[in-house]
């Protein structure tokens, strides 16, 4: 009775698809530091991402958060560990080469945010679906949903939050 229960668990998280959701950090403030904070206009544009994402994912809860171990970063998450009540997990410079991988292993079932940059993120998208994503370093209004079924092939959705980027026109490739 035991291994039964133990294979319905499986199935149930076997069939729920991973959602990745992957965030460049949003405007930095000009600076002569390596590490700035967020300008005013990206303040606003951070404040907004949880609240949006709560929306966009229609109820569902996001399970974990990841954020880049750079200020901008952390504040563009802030939001979202506040919406949704999580603790932020920092990344890094030499995390994102293995966090594809980390993701489809630590992670299946789950629902997960990832802030970044338009420099690290790409790669992460095009491990996770096989696809050749890009990002202008000036898009910071993009969100893409990962979607990894179980079974299934991959699929990305890129949503806009927050107002224009000033370079965003034309940001994505595929």
């Amino acid at each position: 009775v035991l291994v039964a229960g133990a294979g319905i668990v499986w199935l149930s998280t076997s069939a729920r698809p991973t959602v990745i959701v992957m965030v460049p950090h949003a405007e930095p403030a000009v600076a002569n530091s390596g590490d700035p904070d967020l300008s005013p206009a990206g303040e606003r544009r951070a404040a907004q991402l949880g609240p949006v994402l709560a929306d966009a994912l229609a109820g569902r809860t996001v399970d974990h958060l990841y954020a880049a171990d750079t200020r901008r970063a952390q504040q563009t998450a802030a939001s979202v560990a506040n919406q949704f009540k999580l603790p932020m997990n920092l990344l890094a410079g030499s995390d994102w080469a293995g966090l594809a991988s980390r993701l489809k292993r630590d992670h299946r079932g789950e629902t997960v945010v990832v802030v970044g940059y338009a420099s690290t993120l790409p790669a992460v998208i095009n491990h996770l679906t096989g696809g050749h994503y890009t990002l202008e370093s000036g898009d910071h209004g993009s969100i893409f949903v990962v979607v990894l079924p179980s079974p299934g092939q991959p699929g990305v959705v890129r949503l806009r939050y927050g107002g224009a980027s000033p370079t965003a026109a034309g940001s994505v490739a595929r």
